[in-house]
């Protein structure tokens, strides 16, 4: 009977140990600068991957500290793998640096692993924070609005997205923005097919609504937050044709802004195109984009880039399955309390990055998983714009 019971537990610790080690993977998550992050390296997972995307002439300084004993080791790769660049191998708890002034605009990926890579022996936490070491001076595009006029006051471009209304399957669009960090939102919207140009700075309608980031306390608008909103409604019972959006900042102010146009619907066997890009002053920052599904459809969606050829470019699930680079959307919610509708992303979304300066409109494509499935949905813009110098 012994014999017996010693060869289960045998085959139990055999299939226990795999499932236990599953979870001691290295790490694959996107950075931005200035933005501290920690890991622990252990014998199994002895490297960590940070993705980060740079702009031309940008001087990238690494600097890794080690603790419990870690010697830290710092490596950057470009985008096909190559290794660029490296630091000194480090004393146990010690810190390393590593200089890197980019080329190429692009991602980028940061290699936090131990003195010895995969023959070295030590263990144990670190810390890592990456930072731009210049000022990149703002490239404009001559060609693209810099800033524009609404009202009595001038707004800074942050971004513009190009739409085709769907007069068979849209009822509304609802776009809101919430600025945040001294961004002050303004919404331009201009119609292909009618001589007509609205635009709104005011947060009439939004009391009461909420909004949250990823592993952030939810936000609700009181009327302390009327000059960080705006929101402007598009309900038209003749078709207005294309329909571009503008959002910028009154008088330049800088800062981050979140933008949701709500209204959205795809079918099956179609897709859905828009034109989308930062603004000329806030090309030197990522932009980030999300198709976020109603929750009460099936709707798979799916982000590509159709002037890409690369895989890369096509995003199922944001952060999951080949678009690692996109951060997660878990944890992204938005309440509109006049329509009683929620936004809520999680990790069946798609999402998309766009690398700073890349102020031409770029065309994307947005559908369902093998076009299968069909629903409402909404975009979520998370973007910034700098200061300027």
């Amino acid at each position: 009977m012994l014999p017996k019971m010693l060869a289960c537990l045998i085959i139990l610790l055999l299939w226990t140990m795999p499932l236990a080690a599953q979870n001691d993977t290295p790490l694959s998550e996107p950075i931005n600068y200035d933005e501290p992050v920690a890991d622990t390296l252990t014998a199994r997972a002895f490297w960590d991957w940070w993705f980060i995307q740079a702009s031309a002439g940008d001087e990238i300084v690494a600097e890794m500290t080690g603790e419990d004993g870690l010697e830290p080791l710092l490596g950057i790769l470009d985008s096909g793998g190559e290794l660029l660049a490296r630091s000194p191998d480090g004393a146990p708890d010690g810190t390393v640096t590593l200089e890197y002034t980019v080329t190429t605009a692009g991602e980028y990926t940061i290699v936090a692993t131990r003195t010895g890579n995969e023959n070295g022996t030590s263990t144990g936490p670190y810390s890592l924070l990456v930072r731009r070491a210049n000022m990149v001076p703002v490239r404009v595009n001559p060609y693209q609005e810099v800033i524009f006029r609404c009202q009595d006051y001038e707004a800074a471009n942050a971004l513009t997205v190009q739409f085709a209304e769907d007069v068979d399957q849209a009822s509304y669009y609802l776009i809101s923005v919430y600025g945040l960090d001294g961004f002050e939102p303004v919404i331009r919207v201009e119609f292909g097919s009618v001589d007509l140009t609205d635009c709104a700075r005011d947060s009439q309608g939004m009391g009461g609504n909420v909004y949250a980031l990823p592993g952030q306390e939810p936000i609700t608008l009181t009327e302390n937050y009327e000059a960080s909103s705006a929101q402007l409604f598009i309900s038209s019972a003749a078709p207005v044709g294309t329909v571009t959006l503008t959002v910028g900042s009154a008088n330049g102010e800088p800062g981050r802004y979140i933008a949701v146009i709500d209204g959205f619907y795809t079918a099956a066997d179609d897709r859905d195109t828009i034109r989308i890009s930062q603004g000329p002053l806030a090309a030197t920052a990522p932009l980030t984009l999300y198709m976020v599904a109603d929750t009460a459809t099936r709707l798979d969606p799916t982000i590509s880039l159709p002037e890409d050829i690369e895989d890369s470019a096509i995003c199922d699930d944001a952060a999951r399955r080949g678009c690692e680079g996109v951060p997660s959307p878990d944890g992204l919610e938005i309440y509109l309390n006049e329509l009683d509708r929620h936004i809520k992303a999680d990790r069946f979304d798609a999402g998309l990055v766009l690398p700073p300066n890349t102020p031409d409109l770029r065309y994307v494509e947005l559908g369902s998983f093998n076009d299968n499935t069909s629903g409402h949905y909404a975009l979520v813009v998370l973007g910034e714009l700098p200061l300027r110098e």
